[in-house]
């Protein structure tokens, strides 16, 4: 037995017995970009798996696995897939293969946008390093080469090659970018080009945003071609010049139609992206989201624009806005609130409902995608949330503002205003009556302050964090021309959007009369009934108030009756649904039934009416 064991020891050496022991591997996987992972599928060809693999991989963060021989296997091998976030093309994979005799080999594979390598592996238990990465410094889906030296793209018309001057369009490595090549449609008679105030307006904004993943600094670069004409650099008011391809097109009235289900078909638009000369034959695709400014979108249509949800194609169709909607800052709210949507935002930041939230400070929520935000006697401001501020509708604090970091004042329903329904609080009131009663209760109220008919918990959002900039064919050498058929349209229409009052900062007026009519120096020889009027130009008369001879404000109901001799003074005053409360008026009235008739003697009859005569 001994010498049996001794032969054994002999013929196995100390480095094949290691070698032979080996065949376990360790995986480590980091994902530096900016997406979640999500496992699609994992599979031991070889081996077994020791403990569990996982399910997510948040973006930021890692996570590893192991595996190794069993059932007297040659070492151990497998492969995993993971689903991006957001993209609906192509999985990351990775493969390991550690045998007890023989290489260690791995492979992996990422789709376009995003770039997948390892590191280590060697010898017989090894672990190995899979880093997960976006294709640019800033994860905006325009890969650094392009940013630095320009890219010449192959038009997939069978156009000629195309040179995309990025480093003269002002593209910067260190901070993300986007592109929107803008064509409009103009005829004779007017034109459906975007003011340059309004593009500066939605430039400025991304500029001065707090986004900062994968950037030393915050903000985007937004560049907007809207012709040669059109500003390119606003710090120093150069144009796009010959850089420019965004062109006029044939003005139509309508752009599209729908089916239906009330879905909007892009084959109009569709066909105006592809044709000969158009946006595809400029070779932009894979680096500039695509948009139409248009007249209407389908006959009868008052939506004011709709997008891809991610993509890189939008419409802004501002035919249909009301007259009395201010021009260049609806054009600078429709135009981020579509492309919005191609950055993956929705109506709620995250959802479509609950919609309307006051809380949800974005041109994305329906309460602010056409007059924009308001923060006092600044109007029209083009933003999207910069916090998410949750706000529950059973129980709201009346004495609770939610402020919002660029105190931006709130828009809510109110049910008992016939104007509105929505209407605006402003900021610097320091609270808001939401259950729309007149007054400022303590504690909490109950109250539907979205108007959707429900008292639930109205979940925030941050925008600016949630923001997916690779979306769509950005990035992509084989970028998908044409937007995915049909689209939902749940967009707001012009009629929506009437009933979200502008700020009210003008009070009520009240009037008041009397029965009868007063005599000469107010004086009455009967009983008098005063009845009192008021009106509002926006947000409507929340409540009407009256102090009569000292007593105490007492809330208005109905005409008020006066039978008692004497001088009386009524002070009466109003106040509307957003709280501007009208300055004290009074009423001074001289009652003498007692020797009314001799009054009647002294002053005669005939006399003018009304307080004054």
């Amino acid at each position: 037995m001994a010498l049996a064991m001794l032969t054994f020891a002999a013929v196995i050496s100390p480095a094949a017995a290691a070698r032979r022991e080996g065949g376990s591997v360790t995986v480590n996987f980091a994902n530096n970009s900016d997406r979640a992972l999500s496992l699609a599928t994992f599979t031991m060809t070889r081996g077994c798996l020791n403990g569990s693999q996982p399910s997510e991989i948040a973006a930021g963060t890692s996570a590893s696995w192991s595996s190794g021989p069993c059932f007297g296997s040659n070492g151990s091998a497998g492969n995993a897939s993971f689903r991006v976030a957001g993209e609906t093309v192509g999985t990351v994979q990775v493969s390991w293969d550690s045998p007890t005799t023989g290489p260690n080999s791995y492979t992996q594979t990422a789709p376009g946008g995003y770039v997948i390598s390892h590191s280590g592996g060697e010898g017989s238990n090894p672990t190995v390093q899979f880093t997960f990465d976006c294709n640019s410094t800033t994860c905006d889906g325009i890969p650094d080469d392009w940013k630095r030296n320009g890219v010449t793209i192959l038009p997939s018309d069978g156009s000629d090659p195309q040179f995309i001057d990025l480093p003269k369009m002002g593209a910067t490595v260190n901070k993300p970018d986007i592109f929107v090549q803008l064509d409009w449609m103009a005829d004779e008679t007017h034109s459906h080009a975007l003011d340059p105030q309004a593009i500066r307006q939605v430039v400025e904004a991304f500029k001065n945003s707090p986004y900062n993943k994968h950037s030393p600094t915050t903000g985007i670069n937004l560049h907007i071609d809207a012709g040669p004409n059109s500003i390119l650099n606003f710090d120093t008011n150069a144009t796009w010049g010959a850089l420019s391809k965004a062109r006029q097109l044939t003005e139509t009235t309508n752009l599209g139609t729908v089916d239906g289900n009330g879905n909007y078909q892009w084959d109009a638009f569709s066909k105006i992206k592809t044709e000969k000369g158009g946006f595809v034959s400029s070779g932009r695709v894979p680096v500039f989201h695509y948009a139409i400014s248009a007249d209407h979108l389908w006959p009868g249509s008052t939506t004011l624009g709709i997008a891809e949800l991610p993509g890189s194609d939008f419409i802004l169709s501002l035919g249909a806005l009301a007259s009395n909607v201010p021009q260049i800052a609806a054009q600078a709210v429709d135009f981020m609130h579509e492309l919005g949507h191609n950055l993956d935002l929705r109506h709620g930041g995250d959802a479509d409902l609950p919609n309307n939230k006051p809380q949800y400070f974005s041109v994305m929520n329906y309460s602010y995608s056409v007059r924009g935000l308001t923060a006092g006697t600044t109007t029209g401001i083009a933003d999207y949330s910069r916090e998410a501020r949750s706000l529950n509708e059973v129980f709201i604090d009346e004495s609770n503002y939610p402020f919002s970091s660029k105190n931006y004042d709130v828009v809510h329903y109110c049910k008992n205003d016939p104007k509105g329904p929505f209407i605006t609080t402003p900021r610097s009131q320091g609270w808001v009556d939401w259950n729309c009663d007149g007054v400022q209760n303590r504690g909490v109220v109950t109250a539907d302050v979205n108007g959707d008919g429900q008292k639930t918990r109205l979940s925030g959002h941050d925008d600016w964090s949630a923001l997916r900039l690779r979306a769509g064919g950005i990035g992509l050498l084989t970028a998908p021309l044409l937007p995915d058929l049909p689209t939902p349209n749940n967009e707001p229409t012009m009629e929506q959007e009437e009933g979200i009052l502008p700020l009210d900062t003008t009070p009520p007026v009240t009037t008041a009369a009397t029965d009868p009519a007063a005599g000469r120096k107010d004086y009455f020889t009967t009983d008098v009934t005063v009845t009192l009027t008021a009106t509002d130009d926006i947000s409507g008369v929340s409540r009407t108030e009256y102090n009569l001879d000292g007593a105490g404000w007492t809330a208005y109901t109905g005409p008020v009756t006066l039978t008692t001799d004497g001088r009386h003074e009524l002070l009466y005053r109003s106040i509307d649904f957003a709280e501007n409360q009208e300055a004290d008026k009074s009423l001074t009235l001289r009652i003498d039934c007692e020797h009314g008739h001799e009054h009647e003697h002294e002053h005669g009859h005939g006399h003018p009416s009304g307080p004054n005569a």
